[in-house]
């Protein structure tokens, strides 16, 4: 009952902010944005948009190599998109769907501890990769344009906080001490008597992705390459979506625009209802652009996630048949010693 009262409560609130944000645009405007769209521009957004979640996939199946577990890159990449889909309707800052993907793996007799953590490994490097590019490109925002003294400061500041926490999780994981059993113990979910959680299994289930950051470091330089690339090509997504509205804007725009359009997924609200509109109405003007092409920018890129929900909520009806009947398994009698 919490968990519907608390869903109700984050989809009113992003109701009221998208109607407050709405109500200051000129729907003709975003309208006529769209339909002086060129078409090479659409084709390209859309294969770019494929050509990313592919990359993403792969990034994925060079970590489960690494822990050589065998799966279909056509399996892993629909689980990507199972899995990219139900985070986008939760209201979990983009992460609700990762533990879906690891049941999915449950499919190919791979056991659930193992399966997260390379859902795990995923995760920390793609943060990690981003807090890094995130880092570089505050930078060059702040010298390149003149932003609101608090507006600079909080790039700075939220940038060196990201880049600074995946440092000290590194540092753990490179050392061989880890972060996820003092983790557990800081919220006390090792407590929790229903989950059937022992010292002993957190131990061995994180020596998983220890032994990745520490022994794997080939597979970590292809996941980070692959990262890399996939940071190139939303970079170029973006590009094409803004020449689309008939903007053609500087690379380092379109990192500003693309590092609030990510903080707005932070607010604990499904399908960044409002937050994502309102962050572009922000950020638009400090590039000099009308606000109205960042309301076109952003019912785009909700169209977009949209659709890949939609997509991964098809997929998760065909493959979550049989990873339903997993789930008790891989939750209880999984052991992790074994």
């Amino acid at each position: 009952m919490k968990k519907k009262i608390w869903l109700i409560a984050s989809l009113v609130i992003g109701l009221v902010a998208l109607f407050f944000v709405l109500r200051f645009v000129s729907f003709k405007e975003v309208l006529d944005s769209f339909m002086a769209a060129d078409t090479k521009n659409i084709v390209g957004y859309l294969l770019i948009s494929v050509s990313i979640m592919i990359v993403l996939a792969w990034r994925w199946k060079t970590i489960l190599k690494s822990q050589n577990l065998k799966v279909p890159f056509l399996n892993i990449f629909n689980y990507m998109i199972v899995g990219y889909g139900i985070s986008y309707l939760t209201p979990s800052a983009k992460i609700g769907g990762e533990p879906i993907r690891a049941l999915l793996l449950s499919n190919h007799d791979i056991k659930f501890p193992k399966a997260l953590s390379s859902v795990i490994i995923d995760k920390t490097i793609e943060i990690s990769s981003s807090a890094l590019f995130f880092f570089m490109g505050a930078i060059l925002v702040v010298f390149k344009f003149a932003l609101p003294g608090k507006t600079s400061v909080m790039l700075i500041l939220s940038s060196t906080i990201l880049l600074g926490g995946m440092i000290f999780i590194y540092h753990r994981l490179a050392s061989g001490k880890g972060f996820i059993l003092g983790l557990f113990h800081l919220l006390k979910i090792d407590r929790i008597k229903s989950l059937k959680i022992t010292e002993y299994k957190i131990k061995n289930f994180e020596g998983l992705i220890i032994k990745f950051f520490q022994h794997d470091k080939k597979y970590f330089l292809m996941a980070m390459l692959m990262s890399l690339i996939a940071w190139i090509l939303m970079f170029l997504e973006f590009k094409l979506v803004l020449l689309m509205l008939g903007q053609d804007v500087s690379f380092t725009a379109i990192f500003l625009i693309v590092s609030f359009l990510g903080a707005a997924f932070l607010f604990p609200i499904p399908l960044g209802l409002g937050a994502v509109e309102a962050s572009q109405v922000f950020v638009f003007p400090m590039i000099g652009m009308k606000s109205v092409a960042g309301i076109a920018l952003a019912l785009l890129t909700r169209a977009r996630d949209i659709v890949w929900s939609i997509i991964g909520l098809i997929l998760l009806s065909y493959y979550g048949l049989s990873a339903k009947k997993t789930i008790k398994k891989a939750y209880v009698n999984h052991d992790m010693e074994k």
